[in-house]
């Protein structure tokens, strides 16, 4: 599932996006905002696929916003979105060459929108592969040192007295007082999928399911993890879609 940001304070236009991005993908999940703060706070959140920004913002009132130029030059400073699409909503010409070379735009499109045209944009943009989830990297603190493990890397975790245990490629590493569900959002990847109350399960490792007795065989790994009885069919169903 794409994930798609867009940032345009005219509602008019944030809805006409809204809806050309979902006649392309009705499937995406979009978070459309009108301010470049809300938006940096998603964007912090969630790993989004494709931005549509709004290269004028209107100014609040009281100040404390920036630019859609600004966010774009910001968000292109984080790692995880250093060459993620970016579309630019824009009425000004003399603006394109500039942020072409320096915010590396995938597109513009200009007001007022030819909607076949919009979509045809925001396909290709969609179409585009971003740096995968599986190389992004999640910090954590264990005897005062901050460790990272690499999102791709992680087999499986589970949650056993107050202890996350992670199981990756290379080693089993605990994290102290964190809870799957708590793990689940930190990991924000539709790659990891939660099988029982304490367990989540990356699907790239999945070798076979057996459904009737509710196991889940794992690539290269003796064990086997139980699928929860109430979450059996959500479990399968979240496989199936992905």
């Amino acid at each position: 599932m794409k994930k798609v940001m867009i940032l345009e304070d005219q509602k008019d236009s944030r809805d006409a996006l809204l809806h050309i991005v979902k006649s392309v993908d009705e499937s995406a999940k979009i978070f459309a905002v009108g301010r470049a703060n809300s938006a940096y706070s998603i964007a912090m959140e969630h790993s989004i696929d494709l931005f549509l920004i709004d290269i004028i913002l209107r100014p609040e009132k009281r100040g404390g916003d920036q630019s859609g130029a600004e966010f774009a030059q910001n968000i292109r400073m984080i790692e995880r979105y250093k060459f993620t699409p970016m579309i630019f909503v824009t009425s000004l010409y003399d603006t394109k060459m500039h942020l072409y070379s320096s915010l590396h735009c995938y597109q513009f499109i200009e007001k007022p929108f030819d909607q076949d045209k919009v979509a045809e944009i925001i396909r290709g943009a969609m179409a585009y592969q971003t740096e995968s989830d599986r190389s992004r990297m999640l910090f954590y603190r264990t005897g005062g040192l901050l460790e990272a493990i690499t999102i791709g890397d992680i087999v499986y975790a589970e949650s056993r007295s107050h202890q996350l245990r992670v199981i990756t490629v290379k080693e089993e590493i605990q994290i102290p007082y964190r809870t799957c569900k708590e793990f689940l959002r930190e990991l924000d990847s539709e790659d990891f999928l939660q099988c029982n109350r304490s367990t989540i399960v990356n699907r790239n490792f999945i070798k076979k399911i057996d459904p009737v007795n509710r196991y889940i065989y794992l690539e290269e790994r003796p064990e086997t993890l139980e699928i929860g009885s109430i979450m059996k069919r959500e479990f399968l169903n979240s496989l199936r879609s992905i």
